[in-house]
């Protein structure tokens, strides 16, 4: 994942964040994982900072299924972003928070579907959340290697405030999203996802109110 910032209004980027996390997946009907590694960076101003995340390698993630959709039983630890930003980030979270709801019908090329999903996001330097719908359409089915891949298309805006317990998210924002992401039509298993996330909205910083618009990127590589 990385994320770009632009504070008040400014056309480059002054600040952004790199996190890159493996996830290994348990074999089997339980739906399990572990963090197996992770690097987390932030640069502003020119200067780069390693942020620390090794503490959380080997963690279990406790996770839900419906069999359409996976959610997260416990976020278990995160890492420290820093005095002016108002919480963690739970690298579990960020996975969950991102991952789409598959169709509940057979799928068929032009198939659309909508779905609900809660996000939690940082945006710039504050934590906010809202309730996103998303449209999915499923643009092609082809076969490779033994398997059908199931190609879709999915978008979706929301109005944001402020994550319950924090305050450095001021107001109301807007969160919008466009991911393209393709799964195994047999076994149900996400297999690539590429997002690009733009959020907007009002961050309390220690010298005032700024408005930051920041721009995300995702991408997602299933084994």
């Amino acid at each position: 994942m990385e994320q770009d910032m632009y504070p008040g209004g400014r056309e480059e980027a002054i600040a952004d964040r790199q996190f890159d996390m493996t996830f290994e997946f348990a074999e089997g009907e339980e739906v399990a994982a572990t963090l197996a590694a992770i690097k987390a960076t932030y640069t502003a101003h020119g200067m780069n900072q390693i942020l620390s995340a090794r503490h959380l390698v080997g963690q279990p993630v406790a996770l839900t299924t419906d069999g359409r959709s996976i959610g997260l039983d416990d976020p278990g630890g995160d890492i420290d972003l820093g005095p002016v930003t108002d919480g963690g980030l739970h690298p579990s979270s960020l996975l969950v928070d991102v991952l789409p709801v598959l169709p509940d019908e057979a799928v068929t090329k032009g198939l659309s579907w909508e779905t609900t999903r809660p996000v939690r996001s940082l945006e710039g330097w504050a934590w906010a959340e809202g309730t996103m719908l998303y449209s999915n359409e499923v643009t092609d089915i082809k076969q490779s290697k033994g398997r059908t891949v199931v190609h879709v298309r999915s978008q979706g805006k929301t109005l944001i405030a402020a994550a319950e317990g924090t305050t450095g998210f001021v107001g109301e924002g807007t969160l919008e999203r466009q991911f393209k992401w393709t799964f195994d039509a047999d076994s149900g298993r996400l297999l690539s996802l590429s997002l690009k996330q733009e959020g907007r909205g009002i961050n309390q910083l220690p010298q005032g109110q700024v408005l930051v618009r920041q721009i995300t990127r995702i991408k997602l590589r299933g084994s």
